[in-house]
């Protein structure tokens, strides 16, 4: 761990009532010496989180110790944090794929046990419910237990070369096969790739996601109503996974299967790659002049159709967790960073500094004709179609074993069809080792 250092100094436009509030809490905490323990991925938006809590540093006193962790390691650290008689961090973040799993273990303590009073703003995004937990029904549940606040409202966007688009004559992709020609038509290797892919093993599923829905396919049957039955392996599905590998085959860099997130960001930003799909926390990155040759250059937009004129995003929202086994005075002040962390001045600065906000209602702040605002019409459009792909306690488990099949799929060691009939059977083997009731899938 290391100790987060100010990287900056903002000026917060406070109430008479807010600015003495916090200075309650400053004086409180400076006594103690509170240091929240923060366990957090190495990703694109770590940079506004940063600011956020140097800010927060700065106003009340309060430190922080931020374990910043690649993003294949943060779940086995999760666990281990959380199964431990005495957590090694008082916050935890957890994406989409893995938070079902810790909301089913018991390990976080509900917010309302801290504060009885405490409950998400009406503006808080919460994609899906995703903090509320039903342990009864083991599933998202808006009527359930309060279990987290939003940290990162990230989903994927559409980003292209609004210059290369401009020279060739070309329109914003409305559906994939639009895409696939744009990209063919400004496809010219080694110079520039038409569209670069994210299919590596470790983020191939979530890249996929968005094609997979759009085509009409789904992973399980309806888990809405608990039938988690394997659906993967359709022919909507088989299309989609086609399409996906015909446009990092015909129009994208070599070796499409080993390009993870920061290969996606650094093509594009170094101007080899004129489209891409990618969460939209790369936004500031791409548009940075310090971190981009084409910083001036990047357009947002929705993410294409699939034939039946549906748009899908994948939900790849995080959230900040209060862990169970750390001290009440560590969980209160946590819950006291949080509360501050959701305001709306706070998260308007929030996306200033790099991060993707989890609040919509700021288009009427004083900072919204910032131009690092331009992203929020393409992230509010992708937001409303944003679905999570493995809404379960074993989503991680079955993310792991899918993208395995997928990334084969890619790269050419096995076709299509294969890779869908093997994830399904994969599937439906982890679900009913689990306990679940599901019918046999089909298969191709």
């Amino acid at each position: 761990m290391h100790t987060v250092q100010r990287i900056r100094k903002r000026m917060m436009v406070l109430s008479a009532t807010a600015a003495m509030t916090l200075a309650m809490v400053a004086a409180a905490q400076a006594q103690d010496g509170t240091t929240l323990r923060v366990l957090i991925n190495q990703s694109p938006w770590l940079d506004g989180f940063i600011a956020m809590v140097d800010a927060y540093e700065e106003e009340t006193g309060t430190r922080f110790d931020l374990d910043v962790t690649p993003f294949g390691g943060m779940m086995e650290k999760t666990r281990n944090s959380l199964r431990a008689a005495e957590g090694d961090y008082d916050i935890v973040n957890l994406n989409a794929a893995g938070m079902a799993e810790i909301y089913d273990g018991g390990f976080l303590k509900p917010l309302k046990e801290i504060d009885p009073d405490f409950s998400l703003p009406e503006s808080v995004l919460t994609f899906g419910s995703s903090t509320y937990w039903n342990t009864e029904t083991h599933s998202f549940d808006p009527d359930g237990t309060l279990l987290s606040v939003p940290t990162n409202g990230n989903v994927q966007i559409f980003y292209y070369r609004k210059d290369l688009y401009e020279k060739a004559g070309l329109e914003v992709p409305a559906t994939w096969d639009d895409l696939l020609a744009n990209a063919k038509a400004l496809n010219d290797p080694p110079n520039i790739y038409g569209f670069v892919p994210r299919a590596s093993r470790d983020s191939i599923l979530y890249n996929f996601t968005p094609y997979l829905f759009s085509y009409g396919a789904s992973f399980f049957a309806d888990p809405a109503k608990g039938d988690f039955t394997p659906t993967i392996a359709s022919q909507e599905g088989l299309a989609a996974l086609e399409q996906y590998i015909k446009l990092g085959k015909e129009a994208g860099p070599p070796n499409p299967g080993a390009i993870a997130q920061a290969e996606l960001i650094q093509l594009m930003s170094t101007g080899k790659a004129a489209q891409a799909i990618a969460v939209v926390a790369a936004y500031s990155s791409l548009t940075d002049p310090n971190s981009s040759i084409v910083a001036d250059k990047i357009g947002t937009a929705l993410i294409p159709a699939g034939p039946g004129g549906m748009h899908a995003s994948a939900a790849g929202q995080w959230v900040g967790g209060i862990a169970g086994n750390v001290p009440e005075n560590q969980q209160k002040a946590a819950l006291d960073f949080f509360k501050w962390f959701l305001e709306k001045e706070n998260q308007a600065n929030y996306v200033l500094d790099g991060g993707v906000p989890v609040r919509g209602d700021l288009g009427d702040t004083k900072q919204a004709s910032e131009p690092a605002f331009a992203f929020i019409p393409a992230f509010s459009e992708n937001a409303a179609n944003a679905r999570m792909n493995m809404p379960l306690v074993q989503g991680t488990q079955i993310s792991d074993a899918i993208s395995v099949h997928l990334n084969r799929a890619v790269i050419g060691e096995i076709t299509a069809t294969e890779a869908l009939n093997a994830s399904a059977d994969d599937m439906y083997k982890i679900l009913t080792g689990a306990g679940y009731d599901v019918k046999e899938p089909n298969h191709l």
